[in-house]
């Protein structure tokens, strides 16, 4: 009787001690996995910002408002943009990351969405049809979206830096 009591603690014991390293282990892998996708998305974020810091792009919007005045029919050449690669891809991850961090980078790759539907307009067969002052105007939103996009990434890496910093 006294070794079966002995028997049935020791299992009891190995159990608990097996679920208690689980949660340990499961804990681990969790921090790893919420670094890792903030460290990926901190490097997609950078790449982008570092790319809108090369341009001057109020100097951009000035030269090209008076090329737009000099020839009714030039309209500027604005390339498509693909900044939100991995954010698409690991979207489905977002859960992971520390709740200060999800609404900066939310905030800025919504921000990278509504810029990107600018470009779309500014491409189209309209926008070649539109009067001058309604394509400058047009162009100028276009450059302040970019200009709160830097705004809103230097915002993203703050947080993205601080949180990883927490978790070294």
């Amino acid at each position: 009787m006294i070794s079966a009591l002995l028997g049935a603690a020791v299992v009891g014991l190995g159990w608990a001690v097996s679920e208690w390293r689980g949660r340990i282990a499961d804990r681990r892998r969790r921090v790893e996995r919420t670094r890792d996708v903030q460290t990926a998305i901190a490097a997609e974020i950078l790449t982008t910002v570092d790319a809108l810091r090369l341009f001057d792009l109020e100097a951009d919007l000035d030269a090209v408002v008076d090329r737009m005045r000099e020839d009714s029919d030039y309209v500027p050449l604005v390339p498509r943009e693909r900044n939100d690669t991995l954010f698409r891809a690991i979207i489905s991850e977002i859960h992971v990351l520390p709740e200060e961090v999800i609404r900066p980078v939310v905030r800025y790759y919504s921000h990278l969405f509504a810029l990107e539907a600018m470009i779309e307009d500014l491409r189209s067969d309209g926008f070649e049809k539109l009067p001058v002052d309604r394509k400058e105007a047009m162009y100028a939103d276009y450059i302040s979206i970019k200009i709160q996009a830097l705004k809103l990434g230097d915002d993203a890496m703050d947080a993205l830096s601080s949180a990883l910093r927490k978790t070294s």
